[in-house]
């Protein structure tokens, strides 16, 4: 069986001292392994790569039949880490909180508890208002994609 504890020290063995980082790893039932690593500055198809070959040069295939798919999280994905939130400082974000509400806002600011954003409050708002939201309080957080 794949065991997730070891991919994930594999990872981050080959990530300490970089400005890249492991998000998630997911193993389906079906042994289809999920990487999912960035970096402060983006992460490369090469980076991903070699991600993928170390992580492939510790198990054997003879043993355990998977399939490993080693990418970057995506722009449709939420944010899991606080280190995804502060590379986003000062860009646009999507926000979903937990009462329902959605806003488009700018991320200001990030620390543990929560972040500060500022947003136009209706389409005709010619101010922005900013706001604080705790973690708990929000349900998702992506990043705005944006083709200006």
């Amino acid at each position: 069986m794949l065991n997730k504890v070891k991919i994930e020290e594999i990872v981050l063995n080959h990530l300490e001292g970089s400005d890249k980082f492991l998000v998630d790893i997911e193993i389906s039932s079906t042994n289809v392994i999920d990487v999912y690593v960035d970096g402060d500055n983006g992460i490369s198809i090469g980076e991903c790569v070699q991600v993928s070959r170390l992580i492939e040069s510790a198990f054997d295939r003879d043993e355990e039949d998977y399939e490993l798919r080693v990418s970057s999280p995506g722009l449709d994905s939420p944010f899991k880490l606080l280190r995804q939130y502060k590379k986003y400082v000062g860009r646009e974000i999507r926000i979903s909180l937990n009462d329902g509400q959605k806003l488009k806002a700018t991320l200001l600011s990030v620390d543990d508890e929560g972040i500060k954003v500022e947003y136009k409050a209706d389409k005709k708002a010619k101010t922005k208002t900013q706001a604080d939201f705790k973690f708990e309080e929000i349900k998702t957080v992506k990043p705005e994609i944006s083709f200006k």
